[in-house]
Protein backbone atom coordinates (compact mmCIF):
# COMPACT_ATOMS: atom_id res chain seq x y z
CA UNK A 1 0.00 0.00 0.00
CA UNK A 2 1.70 2.93 -1.31
CA UNK A 3 0.15 5.39 1.68
CA UNK A 4 2.20 7.40 4.36
CA UNK A 5 1.19 9.80 6.90
CA UNK A 6 3.72 12.35 8.55
CA UNK A 7 3.14 14.91 11.15
CA UNK A 8 3.58 18.77 9.64
CA UNK A 9 4.58 21.92 10.93
CA UNK A 10 2.05 24.18 9.54
CA UNK A 11 4.24 27.20 10.81
CA UNK A 12 6.65 26.30 7.68
CA UNK A 13 8.75 23.85 8.93
CA UNK A 14 9.90 22.50 5.54
CA UNK A 15 8.95 18.93 5.28
CA UNK A 16 12.34 17.45 4.64
CA UNK A 17 12.82 18.49 8.35
CA UNK A 18 13.53 15.93 11.05
CA UNK A 19 10.68 13.90 11.90
CA UNK A 20 10.84 14.59 15.75
CA UNK A 21 9.72 17.86 14.93
CA UNK A 22 5.92 19.14 16.81
CA UNK A 23 3.17 18.15 15.39
CA UNK A 24 1.23 20.35 13.15
CA UNK A 25 -1.38 22.62 14.91
CA UNK A 26 -4.34 24.28 12.97
CA UNK A 27 -6.43 26.82 14.64
CA UNK A 28 -9.77 27.22 14.30
CA UNK A 29 -11.20 29.77 16.35
CA UNK A 30 -10.36 28.62 19.70
CA UNK A 31 -9.83 25.32 18.86
CA UNK A 32 -6.30 24.16 18.08
CA UNK A 33 -6.32 20.79 15.99
CA UNK A 34 -3.30 18.66 15.28
CA UNK A 35 -3.62 17.31 11.74
CA UNK A 36 -1.61 14.36 9.63
CA UNK A 37 -0.82 14.67 6.02
CA UNK A 38 -1.31 11.72 4.29
CA UNK A 39 0.85 10.79 1.47
CA UNK A 40 -1.26 8.66 -1.24
CA UNK A 41 0.08 6.85 -4.54
CA UNK A 42 -2.76 4.22 -4.67
CA UNK A 43 -6.44 4.81 -5.88
CA UNK A 44 -8.21 3.07 -3.12
CA UNK A 45 -6.33 5.39 -0.45
CA UNK A 46 -7.37 8.75 -2.23
CA UNK A 47 -10.23 11.23 -1.32
CA UNK A 48 -12.92 9.65 -4.02
CA UNK A 49 -14.19 11.98 -6.68
CA UNK A 50 -17.46 13.14 -4.95
CA UNK A 51 -15.24 14.56 -2.13
CA UNK A 52 -13.00 16.47 -3.89
CA UNK A 53 -15.61 18.16 -5.85
CA UNK A 54 -16.74 19.06 -2.58
CA UNK A 55 -13.32 21.01 -1.56
CA UNK A 56 -13.14 22.36 -4.95
CA UNK A 57 -16.17 23.88 -4.81
CA UNK A 58 -15.71 25.09 -0.85
CA UNK A 59 -12.44 26.16 -1.95
CA UNK A 60 -13.08 28.38 -5.16
CA UNK A 61 -16.96 29.05 -5.01
CA UNK A 62 -16.74 31.99 -2.72
CA UNK A 63 -16.00 35.40 -3.72
CA UNK A 64 -13.41 36.77 -4.96
CA UNK A 65 -13.34 33.81 -7.17
CA UNK A 66 -16.77 32.60 -7.53
CA UNK A 67 -16.25 29.49 -9.84
CA UNK A 68 -19.44 27.26 -10.57
CA UNK A 69 -20.48 23.78 -9.39
CA UNK A 70 -19.93 22.80 -12.90
CA UNK A 71 -16.44 23.99 -12.78
CA UNK A 72 -15.93 21.82 -9.93
CA UNK A 73 -17.42 18.69 -11.57
CA UNK A 74 -15.05 19.52 -14.15
CA UNK A 75 -11.80 19.52 -12.13
CA UNK A 76 -12.87 16.80 -10.25
CA UNK A 77 -13.66 14.22 -13.73
CA UNK A 78 -10.36 14.86 -14.70
CA UNK A 79 -8.89 13.90 -11.17
CA UNK A 80 -10.94 10.89 -11.79
CA UNK A 81 -9.28 10.20 -14.77
CA UNK A 82 -5.62 10.84 -14.05
CA UNK A 83 -6.07 8.62 -10.32
CA UNK A 84 -5.53 5.43 -11.74
CA UNK A 85 -2.03 6.56 -13.33
CA UNK A 86 1.51 4.40 -11.71
CA UNK A 87 3.00 7.97 -11.51
CA UNK A 88 0.49 10.20 -9.74
CA UNK A 89 0.95 11.03 -5.94
CA UNK A 90 -1.73 12.74 -3.85
CA UNK A 91 -1.44 14.55 -0.88
CA UNK A 92 -4.25 15.44 1.67
CA UNK A 93 -5.00 16.09 5.28
CA UNK A 94 -8.35 15.23 7.00
CA UNK A 95 -9.96 16.71 10.44
CA UNK A 96 -9.64 14.35 13.15
CA UNK A 97 -12.58 13.02 14.45
CA UNK A 98 -15.18 14.36 11.76
CA UNK A 99 -12.69 13.35 8.85
CA UNK A 100 -13.71 16.03 6.48
CA UNK A 101 -11.52 16.80 3.87
CA UNK A 102 -9.43 20.04 4.74
CA UNK A 103 -6.73 20.20 1.80
CA UNK A 104 -5.54 18.06 -0.91
CA UNK A 105 -3.37 18.74 -3.83
CA UNK A 106 -2.22 16.18 -6.18
CA UNK A 107 0.21 15.72 -9.58
CA UNK A 108 2.41 13.81 -11.96
CA UNK A 109 5.63 14.37 -14.65
CA UNK A 110 4.86 16.22 -17.76
CA UNK A 111 5.74 14.51 -20.78
CA UNK A 112 4.31 16.35 -23.66
CA UNK A 113 4.41 12.94 -25.68
CA UNK A 114 1.75 12.10 -23.65
CA UNK A 115 -0.33 15.60 -23.98
CA UNK A 116 -3.32 15.02 -26.84
CA UNK A 117 -6.21 16.92 -25.71
CA UNK A 118 -6.83 20.59 -26.65
CA UNK A 119 -6.64 21.87 -23.66
CA UNK A 120 -2.97 20.92 -24.17
CA UNK A 121 -2.47 21.89 -27.14
CA UNK A 122 -3.37 25.71 -26.40
CA UNK A 123 -0.94 25.69 -23.34
CA UNK A 124 2.07 24.32 -25.93
CA UNK A 125 1.04 28.02 -28.52
CA UNK A 126 0.14 30.16 -25.87
CA UNK A 127 3.61 29.61 -23.98
CA UNK A 128 5.37 29.45 -27.28
CA UNK A 129 9.37 28.54 -26.91
CA UNK A 130 8.89 28.82 -22.77
CA UNK A 131 6.81 25.51 -23.29
CA UNK A 132 9.64 23.03 -23.57
CA UNK A 133 9.95 24.05 -20.23
CA UNK A 134 7.61 22.11 -18.77
CA UNK A 135 8.90 18.93 -20.11
CA UNK A 136 9.65 16.47 -17.15
CA UNK A 137 9.01 18.85 -14.34
CA UNK A 138 5.57 17.75 -12.30
CA UNK A 139 2.45 18.95 -13.12
CA UNK A 140 0.51 20.59 -9.92
CA UNK A 141 -3.22 19.97 -10.62
CA UNK A 142 -4.71 20.95 -7.67
CA UNK A 143 -4.19 22.61 -4.30
CA UNK A 144 -7.23 23.23 -2.36
CA UNK A 145 -7.82 24.01 1.18
CA UNK A 146 -11.12 24.16 2.67
CA UNK A 147 -11.74 27.87 3.67
CA UNK A 148 -12.08 27.26 7.52
CA UNK A 149 -8.47 25.62 7.48
CA UNK A 150 -7.06 29.03 5.70
CA UNK A 151 -4.09 31.09 6.51
CA UNK A 152 -2.87 28.24 9.22
CA UNK A 153 0.20 27.15 6.33
CA UNK A 154 -1.52 24.13 5.07
CA UNK A 155 -1.30 25.13 1.20
CA UNK A 156 1.79 25.71 1.93
CA UNK A 157 2.38 22.33 3.70
CA UNK A 158 0.63 20.56 1.24
CA UNK A 159 2.50 22.09 -1.62
CA UNK A 160 5.68 21.62 -0.02
CA UNK A 161 4.80 17.73 0.92
CA UNK A 162 3.71 16.91 -2.57
CA UNK A 163 6.47 17.97 -4.55
CA UNK A 164 8.86 15.81 -1.29
CA UNK A 165 6.72 13.12 -1.89
CA UNK A 166 7.26 13.00 -5.97
CA UNK A 167 10.99 13.73 -5.46
CA UNK A 168 10.24 16.78 -8.12
CA UNK A 169 13.15 19.44 -7.67
CA UNK A 170 11.45 20.91 -10.99
CA UNK A 171 7.46 21.98 -11.04
CA UNK A 172 4.59 23.63 -12.88
CA UNK A 173 1.28 24.64 -12.39
CA UNK A 174 -1.38 27.13 -13.90
CA UNK A 175 -3.30 29.83 -11.89
CA UNK A 176 -4.86 33.01 -12.05
CA UNK A 177 -3.39 35.81 -13.40
CA UNK A 178 -4.66 38.12 -10.01
CA UNK A 179 -3.11 39.30 -6.91
CA UNK A 180 -4.65 36.27 -4.91
CA UNK A 181 -3.37 35.06 -2.01
CA UNK A 182 -2.68 31.47 -3.34
CA UNK A 183 0.03 33.56 -5.95
CA UNK A 184 1.31 35.44 -2.88
CA UNK A 185 2.19 32.03 -1.71
CA UNK A 186 3.55 30.91 -5.05
CA UNK A 187 6.19 33.48 -5.16
CA UNK A 188 6.79 33.36 -1.75
CA UNK A 189 8.00 30.10 -1.78
CA UNK A 190 10.06 30.66 -5.41
CA UNK A 191 7.63 30.20 -8.04
CA UNK A 192 8.16 32.47 -11.16
CA UNK A 193 6.21 32.93 -13.94
CA UNK A 194 6.86 31.76 -17.62
CA UNK A 195 4.09 32.82 -19.62
CA UNK A 196 0.36 32.40 -20.18
CA UNK A 197 -1.72 29.28 -20.88
CA UNK A 198 -5.59 28.30 -21.48
CA UNK A 199 -8.16 30.61 -20.02
CA UNK A 200 -8.68 29.82 -16.27
CA UNK A 201 -12.27 29.81 -15.44
CA UNK A 202 -12.12 33.46 -14.72
CA UNK A 203 -12.15 33.65 -18.66
CA UNK A 204 -8.68 35.09 -18.84
CA UNK A 205 -5.08 33.28 -19.49
CA UNK A 206 -3.75 31.93 -16.50
CA UNK A 207 -0.39 32.74 -15.47
CA UNK A 208 1.94 29.43 -15.68
CA UNK A 209 4.47 29.39 -12.84
CA UNK A 210 7.55 27.19 -12.57
CA UNK A 211 10.07 26.25 -9.71
CA UNK A 212 12.84 24.81 -9.72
Amino acid sequence: MATTSTKRESRLSPPSQSPRSPPEALQLGREVLAIEVTVCRDPSGMPDVAEVESLYFAAFGEKPLRESRKTAAQFSQLYGLLSSRADLVSVFVRVPQSGELAGFAYGHPWLWTEQTDEWAGQLWHRLGDAATHLEGRFAVYLLAVRPSYRRQGLGRVLLRTLLEAAGAERAWLITRDEPTPAMGMYMAEGWQPVGHGPDTPNGRPGLVLTVG
